[in-house]
């Protein structure tokens, strides 16, 4: 093999690895579109919203609710008690998983079940959105946890709450989808 050849393979295998390791980055960007655009079935493709459900009902349980449903097969008492818990919690958690909720999410905002997700307190709309630069007022951290799970920490400057991660899973070799949410660290 001559020497441009190995060259140019060596070129092609760096910018594939180099296109591999930015598809979250580039994911979210994405993402960040389709919410600038109010676009609902842009944004959907970003999410896996059997995951994030999971994901967010073992957040709001309380644990009881968790022993509860793994003790069912050994007591049909439990089993009744983890349906009722389960019938009580799904809906909290389908009102929660909405492109308005991850909207907020994204601006460091913890969606609040049962209240209009109005967005009143998140901060106000500036230039620099649209366009990809920061938004004011919400310290953003990310990176990869995992070579198929990439985290985005987002924490509000102006409150004291602890930050918010959301996880990102891989789907496929390039694609990526929003999968869990972290309340606290």
């Amino acid at each position: 093999m001559s020497i441009k050849a190995k060259l140019a393979l060596g070129v092609a295998v760096l910018a594939l690895g180099a296109w591999f390791y930015a598809t979250p980055y580039l994911a979210l960007r994405g993402m960040q579109q389709a919410l600038d655009a109010r676009d609902a079935a842009k944004l959907s493709g970003y999410v896996d919203y059997p995951a994030l459900r999971n994901s967010l009902k073992e957040s709001i349980a309380p644990k009881a609710v968790l022993d509860l449903n793994q003790s069912k097969d050994k007591n049909p008492l439990a089993a009744m008690g983890a349906a009722i818990a389960d019938a009580v919690i799904a809906p909290v958690v389908d009102a929660m998983v909405t492109p308005e909720s991850l909207a907020l999410m994204m601006r460091g905002i913890k969606p609040q079940p049962g209240l209009p997700q109005s967005g009143a307190d998140e901060p106000a709309a500036g230039g620099g959105e649209a366009s990809g630069e920061p938004r004011a007022g919400v310290d953003t951290a990310m990176g990869y946890e995992a070579v198929d799970r990439f985290v985005v920490t987002v924490k509000r400057k102006d409150k004291t709450e602890q930050p918010l991660g959301l996880i990102f899973k891989r789907d496929g070799w390039f694609g990526w989808k929003l999968a869990a949410v972290r309340f606290a660290e």
